[in-house]
């Protein structure tokens, strides 16, 4: 059996690494928590497990080395209707560019709404809004036939009144197609990595880093393929992401995915048995693709996220 490609262990060596060096923040919350929340109903449905899946749009957001295999100009765009009726979109377009790879553009926003602003007496003198914003560019090439890599760069921004923050990351990733097991696939990446800016008041809140490694596989005699990510922020315990997707014919797909976060959305409560469970819906007809996610937070609520993309 062939050993493992050298940049692949580069990259579980570098995520090591960061991992010990950003090991004194995990004792302090991480600010910018709207970063962790999904890209796409697709990958939505499958729970998140998706660092090992290429040629999907959505991989702006899971990993960019997954957007080295898209052969033909895509453009997405998803609504998430979220807990508290927070409102949030995510709109992407990437290009294959001969000679270099695939460019992809992303703009992803979350609008928390407008809130009653009282004064020290708890008497409303009017209201305010919040808001939290971040816009992507990443590339992505095969190095060969088995190896892709990626790359994206982040410039994010959240408003509350008349206060700002900004900052700026980066996500690296990496996707092997092992070549002497068929239709195995593994992955590995590191996100938002990057630094604080400017702050809403003087106390800098680090980034959500994250780190991320999982496998995907497709049946040999089976229209389906299953997924799994490891994934550690340095705030959180390890999460253990699993997914599937099956097509029971040609341009339809049924989804279901569980995140183990789903234990820390307990309330002790009815629902709670369905916490971190996820379940989709797709379709795929000519240009076209539609796809809808429903994530369940146990008795904390849903999220609904419907997906359209098209291809030119």
């Amino acid at each position: 059996m062939r050993k493992l490609p050298t940049v692949i262990m580069i990259v579980i060596l570098l995520v090591l690494s960061v991992n010990v060096l950003y090991s004194g923040s995990s004792s302090k919350n991480a600010g910018y928590h709207f970063l962790r929340t999904y890209s796409g109903a697709r990958p939505s449905a499958m729970a998140g497990a998706f660092i090992s899946i290429s040629g999907d749009i959505h991989s702006i957001y899971f990993n960019p080395a997954g957007l080295a295999t898209i052969d033909k100009p895509i453009a997405s765009v998803t609504y998430l209707n979220h807990l508290l009726d927070f409102q949030s979109g995510f709109v992407a377009y990437s290009r294959p560019l001969k000679s270099v790879g695939t460019l992809a553009v992303a703009m992803n926003y979350m609008n928390y709404g407008e809130f009653s602003e009282t004064d020290i007496n708890g008497d409303e003198v009017g209201t305010f809004s919040a808001g939290s914003y971040y816009l992507t560019t990443s590339l992505a090439r095969k190095i060969n036939k088995d190896i892709s890599v990626g790359g994206s760069a982040k410039i994010i921004y959240s408003t509350i009144d008349s206060y700002s923050s900004s900052a700026i990351a980066a996500d690296f990733g990496v996707i092997y197609h092992v070549p002497f097991i068929p239709d195995l696939d593994l992955g590995a990446g590191i996100f938002n990595l990057g630094a604080v800016m400017s702050t809403f008041i003087d106390e800098k809140d680090p980034l959500p880093l994250n780190f991320a490694l999982g496998f995907s596989k497709k049946l040999a005699h089976l229209p389906f393929r299953y997924s799994v990510t490891a994934s550690k922020y340095i705030d959180d315990d390890i999460q253990v992401n699993i997914g599937g997707e099956f097509m029971p014919s040609e341009g339809v797909f049924i989804r279901l995915g569980y995140n183990s976060l789903g234990r820390n959305q307990t309330l002790g409560a009815t629902g709670d048995q369905f916490a971190g469970v996820s379940l989709g819906l797709g379709m795929n007809w000519r240009q076209y693709q539609f796809d809808y996610a429903l994530s369940s937070y146990g008795a904390i609520g849903y999220l609904n996220r419907i997906s359209f993309s098209y291809i030119f």
